[in-house]
């Protein structure tokens, strides 16, 4: 079970489109919009963490047809996300700037979808079951490791919201920039049209 927890932070702390939303939105809009894509993501981890722990994950993966479809729509959803991040109008506050609104819901549905489409996240959950359960392990191990990662997500995640809200990173000047824009607009973009294509080479 140690070692299925060291996957799992490893995994949660690097660098990944869901953190980076975290991030961005905490940057743009502050701590509680940044609580509410934390949220999102972390509903959708569990989602496939349960799936994993009782082997539909498994199921799932060996499809590859269901894994293209998952990977397609991921992309597809990236792409749009850029679109709606381009088309944002330049803002001077943190409050004007938003890929899906200023709402908590939008925010919540943006973590939920990233982090729900995204093929790696099947493939890294049933990784993570794998490594805590044995053959002889009881039959509450999977559950477990799923506990255990919900409370371990939740500090990480909310690191992430509590660092890049922070005043220190002057919030409101990064968030209105061009630069900052635009430099979403590429993450997004590039990582589903990589998604996309990686999707359909299976």
């Amino acid at each position: 079970m140690l070692s299925a927890f060291l996957v799992y932070i490893v995994g949660a702390a690097s660098p990944g489109l869901g953190n980076m939303t975290i991030a961005t939105t905490a940057i743009q809009q502050g701590r509680l919009p940044g609580f509410a894509v934390t949220a999102g993501v972390m509903t959708a981890g569990q989602t496939w963490a349960l799936l994993a722990a009782i082997g539909l994950s498994s199921v799932l993966a060996a499809m590859p047809a269901a894994m293209t479809a998952i990977g397609i729509a991921g992309g597809l959803y990236l792409v749009w996300l850029a679109w709606k991040t381009n088309m944002r109008r330049p803002a001077g506050t943190a409050g004007e700037a938003g890929t899906a609104g200023t709402s908590l819901a939008g925010n919540f549905r943006r973590g939920f979808f990233i982090q729900i489409l995204n093929p790696k996240a099947v493939v890294g959950w049933i990784l993570i079951i794998a490594t805590g359960v044995r053959q002889d392990s009881p039959w509450y191990v999977p559950l477990a490791i799923v506990l255990g990662c919900l409370v371990l997500g939740a500090v990480i995640f909310s690191s992430y919201v509590l660092l890049f809200s922070s005043r220190m990173l002057t919030r409101e000047t990064v968030a209105g920039s061009a630069g900052f824009k635009y430099a979403l607009v590429a993450v997004y973009s590039l990582s589903g049209l990589w998604l996309i294509v990686d999707s359909l080479q299976r």
